[in-house]
């Protein structure tokens, strides 16, 4: 059976330059015997073509924002645009919290904007913090607001902590099955990761934790490995099983 590769970005697939060459190469080799490379990211549209454009990565399709857009290339599959009125709460109520704010950002399908009224919609809340502006509490202040209608990760970083807000309709499991069911053809699913919203996937598709994890998904009882390569090893060498 043909296998499609669901990888996380920053952190998974990107870990440093020399690598993410090393993972480009192997997944080109990959690809070239029939099976897919999927991009699954938080990024937005304009972050990952930026990523794109400059290291000329190769994919098959992309699911953004955290699985609230799924993208056959330029081809929106799906979307999952919040509720405005949702998005005008949370913003009213995240307006102190911008002072101390590193950045904030709305993003709807192809474009972004730190203005609210420039965008008819939004798919994808996102704010970087500091680690010692309380992350959690922020997230548990949008959960309690919103009554969990929108979906609120906090992804790790070393010196930040970005809250991403999306949808509670979609995550990157969801993506996965939309996609599936746009491609009408059974494929294997394997999917890696190492941040907060990964966890549904690499939950719902048996998906490999990478080494560098978020601490916090290490209760999860997810199988660990340390490269992508290790994982092509794994699983192709496994493909007739």
């Amino acid at each position: 059976m043909k296998k499609m590769f669901v990888f996380d970005y920053d952190g998974t697939y990107y870990r440093n330059f020399l690598e993410l060459k090393e993972n480009m190469n192997l997944m080109n080799s990959v690809r070239s015997q029939g099976h897919l490379l999927v991009i699954a990211t938080g990024r937005s549209y304009e972050s990952f073509m930026k990523e794109a454009n400059r290291f000329s990565l190769n994919y098959d399709y992309l699911i953004l924002a955290s699985g609230a857009l799924v993208l056959d290339q330029e081809k929106v599959i799906r979307s999952y645009p919040m509720a405005m009125d949702l998005v005008i709460g949370v913003d009213q109520l995240l307006e102190p919290l911008k002072k101390r704010c590193h950045s904030h950002l709305f993003i709807d399908e192809f474009k972004n904007s730190s203005v609210l009224s420039e965008l008819d919609q939004v798919i994808k809340m996102s704010y970087t913090l500091f680690k010692e502006e309380g992350s959690f509490e922020v997230r548990a202040l949008i959960n309690d607001y919103t009554k969990e209608k929108l979906k609120t990760y906090v992804v790790s970083g070393e010196t930040q902590d970005y809250i991403e807000i999306i949808s509670s309709d979609t995550n990157k499991a969801v993506a996965i099955k939309v996609l599936l069911d746009y491609l009408e053809e059974d494929y294997r699913v394997i999917t890696a990761g190492d941040s907060e919203n990964d966890l549904e996937m690499l939950e719902a598709f048996d998906g490999y934790l990478m080494s560098n994890h978020d601490k916090r998904l290490q209760t999860k009882g997810l199988k660990v490995i340390d490269s992508i390569e290790a994982i092509i090893n794994l699983e192709l060498k496994n493909q007739s099983k």
